[in-house]
């Protein structure tokens, strides 16, 4: 199903607005995922784009890589015909943010991840790493999610409260919606506020039945000794 036509750099002419027919499988030539909502494309080309990829900037200024600007390729330049994402490290032959002079690459899916994320199985929010945590190299350190060895050179989700990490796939695959994370943290916070009250509580109650029991010994041994003097 047609709806408009638009332009695309990456392409030498108009790509139609599209509609995804049932039982179709289409992947995106942009971020390589599957495409299950409207998109542009061109069938004679077979080639397609979701909307969001359509839209994304010619170049970004990221902060992984404050040095130089950040430009969008269509395809990777190298002879292999695709680059190893710095970010997550595994292998794109799609569109990358790229510099060229340092030999920089990210997949448009890695270089628009969150700063923060909150996952449901841990309580605080997780901050987006370029570095890892540690300088000692000796330290092994695994993702608290899928319990496999982190590497070093790649992006990390983590909190440094708690010492939880998470590979980028592993969080952003158990996100919790963005509006549920503060009130999460407020579940959290009231939930151990209530029980360190429930544990002051029995103490308290543990105390008041001490008292009673030294009190009523007091008195049976005030008792005795009245006995012993008649």
């Amino acid at each position: 199903m047609k709806f408009q036509d638009n332009e695309h750099f990456s392409l030498n002419h108009l790509l139609n607005a599209l509609k995804l027919d049932t039982g179709k499988k289409i992947d995106c030539n942009a971020c390589e995922n599957p495409i299950t909502g409207p998109f542009h494309g061109c069938y004679s080309c077979d080639y397609y784009l979701h909307d969001q990829c359509l839209n994304i900037p010619r170049s970004l200024q990221h902060t992984s890589h404050p040095s130089h600007p950040l430009t969008v390729l269509p395809k990777p330049t190298y002879s292999s015909k695709s680059f190893s994402c710095n970010a997550c490290g595994s292998i794109g032959n799609a569109f990358s943010f790229s510099c060229a002079h340092c030999e920089f690459d990210l997949h448009i899916h890695c270089a628009k991840l969150p700063a923060k994320i909150l996952l449901e199985k841990h309580p605080h929010e997780l901050n987006l790493l370029f570095h890892f945590p540690y300088e000692d190299k000796t330290v092994v350190f695994e993702c608290d999610v899928c319990q496999v060895k982190m590497n070093r050179d790649h992006w990390l989700y983590y909190c440094a409260d708690c010492d939880f990490a998470a590979h980028l796939n592993c969080a952003t695959g158990k996100v919790a919606r963005k509006e549920e994370s503060s009130r999460s943290c407020n579940k959290y916070l009231k939930s151990a506020t209530r029980k360190v009250e429930d544990i002051q509580a029995v103490d308290k109650a543990q105390e008041r039945v001490m008292a009673a029991r030294v009190q009523a010994l007091l008195m049976a041994q005030g008792r005795n000794a009245a006995l012993d003097l008649i």
